[in-house]
This record gives structure tokens, sequence and C-alpha cells, in this order.
């Protein structure tokens, strides 16, 4: 089941307690980066950090940001955790928290190594992201169905190759580019508002759009109705209104 972005932003748990669309944006800007520092540390393919991200969007669709037991360090580690076991790369428990801990606290990770290998703290710490992780469970109703774009992106930007000759020296480009596009996607709530497939045809639109891979337009060899797609094109514009905000750059 999707939900609109109007719905996401006017009805989310954490504007009871004040906090505001922006603050919640940068919270889940900040617990995107946290998880795939982590996953990178961890060496978790790709998928599971992806996976582990859509899950702490889920929670955060039902909770809100501003109660103290649902701190999204916390709550992301445990998402790293469960969606390990989902994707069937599972990592240790006691590996996860310890480098969970570290980065969050790498600005003093002297500090950090010493508290984390404290029993005491370590402990704390642990039942903190399993209490965390039977919260999560419950609130996606033990649905671990993640289906992410990347397989589409793949068949979309193949079967274009396919047809149009002019577009094969172009392809692997134009593919990474959309994968990066899927890439970045996940710090918005996209994933909570459209299907998998969506998201990839507007990601390989998009590329093909940025690289003018051709004189053609890109939206015809995409899809002969995109252009007047209107789930196209609200995803379009949500991603490149991530570029805005953040001044970032999408190609490299």
């Amino acid at each position: 089941m999707f939900i609109s972005r109007e719905h996401l932003e006017g009805n989310s748990p954490s504007r009871e307690h004040g906090i505001g669309a922006r603050l919640e944006a940068t919270f889940r800007w900040s617990y995107c980066e946290f998880l795939k520092d982590v996953g990178i540390e961890l060496k978790m393919p790709q998928l599971t950090i992806a996976t582990a991200v859509v899950l702490c969007h889920r929670f955060y669709a039902k909770h809100s940001h501003g109660i103290k037991e649902n701190d999204r360090f916390i709550v992301a580690t445990a998402c790293l955790f469960l969606a390990a076991k989902v994707e069937e790369t599972p990592k240790p428990l006691k590996e996860v928290v310890r480098v969970a801990y570290l980065v969050q606290h790498k600005n003093e990770y002297d500090d950090a190594v010493k508290r984390i290998h404290q029993k005491e703290r370590f402990e704390e710490h642990r039942e903190k992201v399993l209490q965390a992780e039977r919260l999560i469970l419950h609130t996606v109703g033990f649905d671990f169905n993640v289906e992410h774009p990347y397989k589409h992106i793949l068949n979309i930007a193949r079967e274009l190759g396919q047809r149009e000759e002019q577009l094969e020296i172009h392809h692997r480009r134009a593919t990474q580019v959309a994968w990066n596009f899927a890439n970045d996607s996940l710090r918005t709530t996209l994933c909570l508002q459209f299907c998998s497939h969506d998201i990839a045809r507007a990601a390989v639109n998009l590329s093909f759009n940025i690289l003018q891979a051709t004189q053609r337009n890109p939206q015809k060899l995409l899809d002969e109705r995109a252009s007047k797609d209107a789930i196209c094109e609200e995803i379009c514009n949500q991603i490149m209104d991530l570029y805005d905000e953040t001044n970032a750059s999408f190609i490299g």
C-alpha cells in the first residue's frame, strides 16, 4: 500500500512533537548517511543497505522522531541488523552494534572505542537495538517484502539499448546515472509513494534526458506515454528537488 507525499508530510507522527517537514528531512538524510557508512564498514551489499533504509522510512511513517526511544541511530542500527537477515547477508549483532556506535561517534572515535568496549555500556546499547528491532517488526507487520528499482533499471535500460542501436554506446553510462538516481531517491520517501518499477522508469528517463544520449526525445524512447505520465513526472521532480536542496551532483 502506497502513501501520497501530501499525506506523509502532513500527517507525519513527528508533527505532533513540533518537528516540521524540513527538519524531518534532515533527520532522514542523516540516518541514510549513517546506514550507508555503517553498511560500507561492515562490507554489506548495497541491496542490504537499501532494504535497511526502506525499513527506516516505513518505521518513521508511523513513529515520531520526537520520542526518545525512537532515536534514529538506534532504529537505523536495528533496521540494518534486520535487513541483513532479510537479504540473507547476516552479521553478528555484536559486530553491528559496535561498528554502528563507532560510526555514530566518529568525531570522538578514541573515546567511543573505550566506551563501547565497556561491558555495561555495550550491553545497554545492545538491548536498545534489540528493543528497537522488536518495535520495527511490529510496525511493519512482519512484512519484509522490499522490492528495489535496480533490476528494473537494468531491464529497461537494456531494452532501450536493444531498440535503438545508437544508444548502445551510451547504455552503460546512462544505466549508471539511473542507478545513482535510484540510490539517491532512497533519501526521499519515494519508496513509500510509488512502486519500484515506476521509480526505475523515472530514473532511466531522467538519465537519458540528463546525458542527452540521443537527438530523439528520451521520454519517447522510454515510453511513448512518458511525457504525459504524471507519475513519472512527479518522481523525476522529487529526485531533482533533492539535488536542488543539497547542491549535490547526480553524475559522479
